[in-house]
């Protein structure tokens, strides 16, 4: 049986309830008002984001793609991790014509929602417009993986079948590149540099121009020629002024899915300080197994008849003239964001003079990352061995080259057809003759425009 509490306790008892539900009311109270007034700036940045995604998509719908633009990004700077601004700011980019940055957009959509349909077929339609057909293909492939909606499948598809016949279709290119470079050492050949030239350190700028055209198509068939210019102009040092054409028509078989062929020729035509130098005839073949979408393997054949002209600088440069046959193997790669090659080669000269006359060995690898949508990194490195046929006049021993080679180019576009590089590359010239041993580096920096 319960014990009965005495009236003073009983008194004492219903104070402290009284005093304890007063405290919770007040904290009761207490933690309202908390909430209203801290979440009450919460509230605001949800609904100025509302508002600003709002107006930057009526802004579109009304063709206002700067006024656009600002709005989208103000909504992003309140909301950085909700894709739905990040994806209007890709198309008002991408309406206004900045592939660069509306790319940047979608891709920043994608990564707070990798199921974000919507921006991957945004996304493929700029790589559609910018010609760029494996990255497209690429994208559009995670796209048919996570999206069950068979219109955005139909629709991807046909991004990636148009961009393809557009690529074929297209009938010509032009691209320009002007810039600057430092040599280190100033020489014409690295692999065979003149001993007497006085190698010296120049600066000079740089022109050159590439060109290509599909001349005949004809069902698997294809006739195509391509043009090469470069100019550079010294500093100091004139006579070494350059000057070099290259035209080369090539035919191209598809003989399978799995399967193409090409043989072709190429005029190489230089001149040096305003003098002949060279000549050179070159006749190609070669056959290509494609194992996919992720790579290849090729193999080339190429016989070059080559004609050297002598000169106040190369005195007894016509010795060197005569035939090389060159025959290798490389195999390509490419995923998502890297591509690249492997490549073996034998090098077989043969030319008037025997110690002018070598067999030799090549082998390399290149590869492009991309760092980011607009930034891109080429890398490559070779090494390069030839063994003369004949003993040097006046050392009477012959002559063995070991020569490596490094490289590295950083492009950044900044527009669809416009982009700038620096690039830097490396020769180190191994021979057990000393005169023929040397270090080289060239440094420069060039802007290329797409032109057509």
């Amino acid at each position: 049986m319960r014990e009965k509490l005495p009236e003073a306790g009983k008194r004492l008892s219903m104070e402290r309830v009284k005093e304890h539900g007063l405290a919770l009311r007040y904290i009761y109270v207490s933690l309202m008002f908390f909430v209203l007034f801290a979440a009450s700036p919460l509230y605001a940045a949800s609904d100025e984001y509302e508002l600003y995604t709002a107006e930057g998509i009526q802004k579109i719908n009304e063709g206002e793609m700067k006024d656009a633009i600002v709005l989208l990004r103000k909504a992003l700077s309140l909301s950085p991790e909700n894709p739905e601004a990040a994806y209007y700011a890709g198309i008002a980019y991408s309406r206004d014509g900045d592939y660069i940055e509306a790319e940047r957009m979608f891709l920043q959509a994608l990564q707070m929602d990798e199921t974000y349909a919507n921006a991957y077929i945004e996304l493929g339609r700029i790589y559609y417009v910018t010609s760029r057909c494996d990255d497209l293909e690429t994208l559009l492939s995670k796209l048919t993986d996570i999206s069950e909606e068979t219109e955005l499948k139909v629709e991807a598809s046909r991004l990636v079948d148009g961009c393809r016949r557009k690529a074929e279709e297209k009938p010509y290119s032009l691209d320009v590149s002007a810039g600057t470079q430092y040599d280190s050492n100033v020489i014409l050949e690295p692999s065979n540099p003149p001993v007497d030239a006085g190698r010296k350190s120049d600066s000079r700028a740089v022109f050159y121009l590439t060109s290509e055209a599909v001349l005949l198509k004809r069902d698997s068939l294809k006739l195509k020629g391509d043009y090469s210019f470069y100019q550079s102009l010294h500093t100091n040092l004139g006579d070494f002024n350059v000057r070099y054409h290259r035209i080369s028509p090539a035919l191209e078989v598809d003989i399978s899915e799995t399967l193409d062929s090409a043989a072709g020729y190429s005029l190489e035509y230089t001149r040096l300080g305003g003098d002949l130098y060279s000549r050179i005839h070159t006749y190609y073949a070669r056959l290509t197994v494609k194992e996919g979408r992720r790579g290849s393997t090729e193999a080339v054949y190429e016989y070059n008849v080559i004609k050297y002209w002598d000169s106040a600088i190369f005195l007894t440069n016509s010795m060197r003239s005569g035939y090389r046959n060159r025959l290798g193997l490389k195999q390509r790669f490419r995923t998502s964001r890297l591509s690249g090659e492997l490549y073996y080669f034998s090098d077989f000269k043969r030319a008037q003079a025997e110690y002018w006359a070598f067999n030799g060995q090549s082998v390399g690898a290149g590869i492009v990352y991309k760092i980011k949508p607009s930034l891109y990194l080429n890398l490559l490195s070779e090494y390069n061995e030839r063994r003369y046929r004949d003993d040097f006049p006046g050392l009477q021993k012959r002559r063995v080259d070991r020569m490596q080679q490094y490289s590295v180019r950083l492009t950044y576009f900044l527009s669809g057809r416009m982009s700038a590089s620096f690039t830097e590359s490396y020769t180190v010239n191994d021979s057990n003759l000393g005169i023929f041993d040397y270090k080289r580096s060239i440094t420069g920096i060039f802007l290329t425009v797409r032109v057509l």
